[in-house]
């Protein structure tokens, strides 16, 4: 439905499509007509989506019974909407016998217009927000827009949505001349959290329009302009787009993916193959006349080349020229001087763990769980048909628990045998994997039996003062690794936009040292930028239309490829002259301040604070374990810094140092207590035991202070200190970095502590 024809026609979906996707080339032809796309042609694949099959029956029950206690104006039978005059008139105050209208079409306006500032050229079709609530308590009624999503999680281009549709409203009752006003609120009414499909209820969530109405005519009067400039025909198309993760979703990916397909030669592909590279990133090159995969690979000299780089771009050039090089050339190669922190060189018993979520209920959708040793492979794995509460504990019990009596086996032999012991670690191929395990143990801490797996989970992370060894503390010991993480660090591999399974075992498969066991799907599982279990099969999977077997088939494979994934870099480590896997980690053994089988309020309370200290540690360290340049261009870092000069001032020492140009965006502020000074010798950034001896402090900025230079100030203990003396006596670039300072952790078990000693003594 359009008011007019017109060169671009917004509606709302094209709106929440944009702040979703920031997609000129979808926001584009979204604004064209069927017609219009089909002369060009573009290719649309229109696919039908169980998942938004499920949220049109979410909608309809929801407003079924709200009707069944307010007063609701919905659509005449065999409608889809209120009509324009209906509308009006609910508006008018003429219908005030209805609390909500269902539906109602909105038109575009002239003070809309004059609002966004649109062009003859820009149109805005009808409206049609899923409910108007008007609350007529006050002596002018308020009206409030409320949308309806199927999902969890309200997110910013949800909120962008009913701001645009407020928007819509105020101009639309403007024209009209109704008396009232459009709520400063917005509210998306959702799936409730930690129920499924099935269960009824919803979740209200307001919201205040102001900042997202803000964003929304930010977009049509700085955004829109640039998109009718943008050529769209049988001859030329001048929309810029960029294939990413998120194009899986896009209706518009099989049109676009053309330019990166297999059949054109590797070099010729649009620059978007090219894992990691981003939106903005992509604008860059394109300015600077690199737009295929092929002459990105040739520009060796992108960061010291003549025209000013963005940040991100900056920091990921040398890593962006070497992962088009091995599109070009079909090679897998190491990234030169790369090294990581994240995985041990030795693994005698590995834990492979995979995880699905069901995206629209939230819930999991499978666990699973491999081990591997020299004995044999061992697996459990739970597929989730319904996701209820219930399920899904007993998943996480199941599983979870395997994998706690296997470390459990461990530490029992290490102890028993010294002379045999044995390296065991726990490996997932996507960090967003552990994401996904962490929100899943939060969902059922009310569970006694999870809430004891959980003091069981926190033994993995020993307390400093339940481990007298050295060797056991800190970084030594970190449990798990996200493989993905690692190679992304360490490798260049011909994949296309994303480092997922599939694609990068069947990189690895064709090196010289062939990974053995690629992950290759079946057709229904194969996704083309991720290899976890897309929307549709984990809907497929709660409405019976794909067996448990089909998915416990699939995590099988993925749980075997991701082991070979583990063997091969254990390998290639072994064989490289300098090795590249730096955890050094020791034998696994748990700590046992904790007693799990007696766990208490207070020892799950302890357990909590302990998960969230060591969840920020590891979190620091895998920053830290970036490359400089990285850290500096997310502004972590002042990098490449030259000392001036440095003195003494009452008791206190200072330093002065010359800042590039490229550092002076560091986020650091005067007063924080978790900065170092270092020469960037990962010894000393990765052993958080050292910190205390290269602390700094940044006092405030002077006046003239035009961020060229850079002053610290360092206690007498830190300076005088033999390892940071043995630093300043050298000629070197120093570095200022964040880490991680928990001030709050310590304080407070020593507070359960005392608790639960005073409660023992009682």
């Amino acid at each position: 439905m359009e008011t007019s024809p017109r060169k671009l026609s917004f509606s709302a979906s094209t709106v929440k499509s944009w702040f979703q996707y920031r997609c000129d080339r979808k926001t584009r032809y979204e604004t064209m007509s069927s017609k219009q796309r089909d002369t060009i042609p573009i290719l649309k694949i229109d696919s039908p989506a169980l998942w938004a099959e499920l949220g049109n029956k979410f909608e309809k029950q929801l407003v079924s019974n709200l009707a069944g206690t307010h007063r609701v104006l919905t659509p005449a039978p065999g409608e889809d909407t209120i009509s324009e005059a209906l509308t009006a008139a609910f508006l008018r105050g003429d219908r005030h016998d209805f609390e909500f209208a269902y539906h109602s079409v909105l038109r575009e306006s002239k003070p809309l217009r004059q609002l966004f500032d649109l062009s003859p050229d820009v149109g805005i079709r009808w409206s049609i927000p899923d409910l108007i609530r008007v609350t007529r308590s006050s002596a002018q009624p308020v009206f409030q827009v409320i949308d309806i999503k199927a999902t969890q999680v309200a997110t910013l281009f949800h909120k962008a949505q009913v701001a645009f549709y407020a928007l819509v409203l105020r101009g639309f009752m403007a024209e009209l001349g109704a008396a009232g006003s459009v709520a400063d609120e917005g509210e998306i009414w959702h799936l409730q959290t930690n129920k499924t499909q099935a269960e009824e209820g919803y979740l209200v969530e307001s919201f205040r329009l102001r900042s997202y109405e803000h964003l929304v005519i930010d977009f049509f009067q700085n955004r829109v302009p640039p998109l009718l400039k943008q050529e769209v025909s049988s001859a030329k198309d001048t929309t810029f787009f960029h294939i990413y993760f998120k194009c899986e979703q896009c209706e518009y990916l099989a049109h676009c993916r053309k330019t990166i397909a297999p059949e054109i030669q590797a070099a010729k592909r649009d620059v978007s193959a090219v894992p990691g590279l981003s939106h903005e990133s992509k604008r860059a090159l394109e300015r600077m006349g690199i737009k295929t995969v092929g002459e990105l690979a040739k520009a060796r000299g992108l960061k010291s080349g003549k025209r000013p780089l963005s940040w991100a771009l900056r920091a990921r050039a040398e890593q962006l020229v070497a992962r088009a090089d091995a599109l070009v050339t079909e090679k897998v190669s190491r990234l030169p001087e790369r090294f990581t922190y994240l995985m041990p060189p030795r693994v005698d018993v590995g834990f492979f763990i995979s995880i699905d979520v069901d995206p629209v209920e939230g819930n999991l959708a499978e666990l699973g769980l491999l081990r591997t040793q020299s004995t044999g492979d061992d697996y459990v794995i739970e597929v989730l048909p319904t996701g209820t509460r219930d399920e899904e504990a007993a998943a996480l019990q199941k599983v979870l628990g395997k994998l706690l009596q296997g470390l459990s086996e461990i530490d029992s032999h290490n102890a028993a045998i010294p002379e045999q012991k044995i390296y065991a670690h726990i490996f997932l191929f996507e960090p967003s994997e552990a994401t996904s395990l962490q929100e899943a143990l939060a969902r059922h801490l009310d569970n006694d039996a999870i809430r004891t797996g959980l003091l069981e989970m926190i033994r993995i992370f020993p307390p400093e003062d339940a481990i007298p060894e050295p060797e056991y503390r800190g970084i030594h010991h970190l449990p798990a690794t996200a493989l993905r993480s690692v190679l992304e660090q360490l490798y260049a591999i011909p994949t296309t936009v994303s480092y997922d399974l599939r694609q990068v075992t069947a990189a690895l498969a064709k090196t010289d040292s062939p990974l053995v066991g690629p992950y290759v799907p079946n057709l229904q599982f194969q996704r083309e930028f991720s290899s976890r279990l897309s929307i549709d099969v984990s809907r497929m999977l709660r409405t019976g239309n794909m067996s448990v077997a089909e998915i416990r088939d699939d995590v099988s494979r993925r749980l075997r490829a991701t082991a070979g994934v583990a063997r091969w870099l254990l390998a290639e480590n072994a064989q490289a002259q300098q090795p590249f896997l730096r955890l050094n980690k020791q034998p696994f053994r748990f700590q046992n301040d904790f007693h799990p089988l007696e766990a208490d309020d207070l020892d799950v309370l302890q357990a909590q604070e302990l998960l969230e200290s060591r969840a920020g540690l590891l979190s620091t360290l895998v920053e830290l374990a970036l490359p400089a340049e990285q850290r500096r261009e997310r502004l972590r870092c002042f990098a490449d810094l030259k000392l001036l000069k440095w003195g003494k001032e009452s008791w206190k020492y200072w330093m002065l140092f010359q800042v590039p140009e490229e550092s002076r965006q560091a986020e650091m502020s005067p007063g924080e207590l978790s900065l170092i000074l270092t020469d960037d010798d990962p010894n000393i950034r990765l052993n958080y035991q050292r910190w205390n001896e290269f602390a700094i402090e940044l006092p405030a900025p002077r006046d003239n202070h035009s961020g060229a230079t850079l002053f610290v100030v360092l206690m007498p203990n830190v300076f005088n200190g033999p390892a940071f003396q043995e630093l300043l006596h050298k000629n070197h670039a120093w570095y200022i970095d964040k880490t991680y300072r928990d001030f709050n952790s310590p304080r407070v078990l020593d507070f359960l502590r005392f608790l639960a000693a005073k409660d023992s003594a009682t």
